[in-house]
């Protein structure tokens, strides 16, 4: 069996108190690279991504028939098998399970900082602060932490105290309004993207505490938003109606699957043989048009001359987009998106989850899923980050080479290995309802 390569945040230890998606893909990420996630949570007061569905099936559970579904739910789901929660608890995390409404159980905690480098929450701005534990209070306890707090919209100003989650703070940053099809209802996105995008950010926020301190010998607190990374997005929408009193939402905007800035035409994805199977096909200029019409073997149709250049095309979109639609429908996708591509046109097959974990080879290729074991459900194959380092290593299972934890699965371990707590000191603990 090869070796284990360090990463690159071996011997940093975070204790994590992130909930949902938004902090917990912040200190996933950390964990890949190497660093010891110990996340604090309790019993009492789930974190609600334990319990959404999808449920991972345990084994011998029937996997589902409907193409696309990953996991399935079972009567008894418990805390340890929601399918949200295993995407953003790789990392190698680690579970204690404490009672912070009970004095002994925030003692603990208190006693977790002093050992950590980093602290992270994603609660609303001034949890921490009721719960006794405000930054002053933190840096008495570990005068050089790193305090990382991920909130929705930041720890000062007028609506600090306001909550998001992804699809909210979506909402706020206008996104949720500027996408959809033509015509018709806001659509938003379709999973919370500012929890990925805000995570990545956070990991960023601590990556960036922990370089200060290496030169300083100081730590901070550092204030993440949610809801400020997406605002740029929305920047050109906002100065068009600055700047010439138009809706982002008007007839021809948003352009669904079209491009109308920069003109491109064809663009747009197109049904094939089968059940829900398309084929994204993308024209850049018109040198693509001609070589998309080589590969659909030149027909008649396609020497129209209303579609020799991209205004052309555009002016014809509609036509044109049913014309090629006629000719992939009867084709296997991954056929049509080899031989378009092949031509030199950008094309790929519109894959769904099962696709990318069974059948994308270019992910197959840079090792993209690895399998963990869970304590419950058994080995699941999970998401690398997207980077891979020359020295050192980047591992989904993070140092301990495990998937997301059951809920409290460490307490005992870490309470005795880092705290030195003796087994009769935890026992007592648990029988007074302290781990929990």
């Amino acid at each position: 069996m090869a070796a284990i390569r360090e990463g690159p945040l071996a011997g940093t230890r975070i204790v994590d108190l992130t909930r949902l998606g938004y902090g917990a893909q912040a200190t996933a990420l950390c964990g890949a690279m190497g660093a010891e996630v110990i996340r604090v949570e309790s019993r009492s007061r789930p974190d609600p991504v334990r319990l959404m569905p999808p449920f991972v099936p345990l084994p011998g559970d029937p996997l589902p028939k409907e193409p696309g579904l990953a996991a399935v739910a079972t009567p008894d789901k418990g805390f340890n098998r929601g399918g949200i929660f295993f995407k953003y608890n790789t990392g190698g995390k680690r579970s204690v399970a404490l009672n912070l409404k009970d004095p002994r159980g925030l003692d603990l905690l208190r006693r977790l900082i002093t050992r950590a480098d980093v602290l992270t929450e994603s609660f609303s701005s001034g949890a921490l602060v009721r719960m006794g534990l405000p930054y002053e209070e933190l840096r008495r306890l570990k005068p050089d932490l790193v305090y990382v707090s991920m909130s929705g919209l930041g720890h000062r100003g007028r609506d600090a105290a306001h909550v998001t989650l992804g699809p909210t703070a979506q909402a706020l940053t206008g996104l949720t309004y500027m996408l959809g099809l033509p015509g018709r209802r806001p659509a938003g996105w379709s999973f919370s993207y500012l929890d990925h995008m805000g995570g990545y950010l956070g990991a960023c926020a601590i990556l960036l505490g922990l370089h200060h301190r290496s030169l300083t010998g100081e730590g901070q607190h550092i204030d993440v938003s949610q809801i400020e990374p997406g605002i740029p997005l929305a920047g050109p929408a906002a100065l068009d109606r600055q700047a010439n009193g138009r809706s982002y939402r008007r007839p021809d905007t948003p352009p669904g699957n079209r491009s109308a800035a920069p003109p491109m035409a064809p663009h747009s994805v197109y049904r094939c043989a089968g059940i829900q199977q398309w084929v994204a096909i993308v024209c850049r200029d018109d040198d693509d048009w001609r070589r998309l019409r080589a590969a659909m073997d030149d027909p008649e149709w396609a020497r129209d001359p209303r579609f020799d250049d991209v205004g052309g095309r555009q002016a014809h979109e509609d036509e044109l987009d049913e014309r090629i639609a006629n000719w992939t429908a009867s084709q296997e996708r991954y056929e049509v998106a080899d031989r378009v591509a092949a031509a030199g046109v950008p094309a790929a097959a519109v894959q769904d989850a099962r696709d990318r974990v069974d059948r994308d080879p270019q992910l197959r290729a840079r090792g993209y899923f690895v399998p963990l074991r869970h304590a419950e459900t058994g080995e699941w194959p999970f998401e690398r980050p997207p980077f891979r380092l020359s020295d050192g290593d980047v591992h989904p299972g993070g140092a301990i080479r495990r998937g997301p934890p059951c809920i409290g699965e460490d307490t005992h371990a870490v309470l005795r290995d880092l705290l030195g707590l003796a087994d009769a000191e935890i026992a007592a603990l648990a029988e007074g309802g302290v781990l929990a």
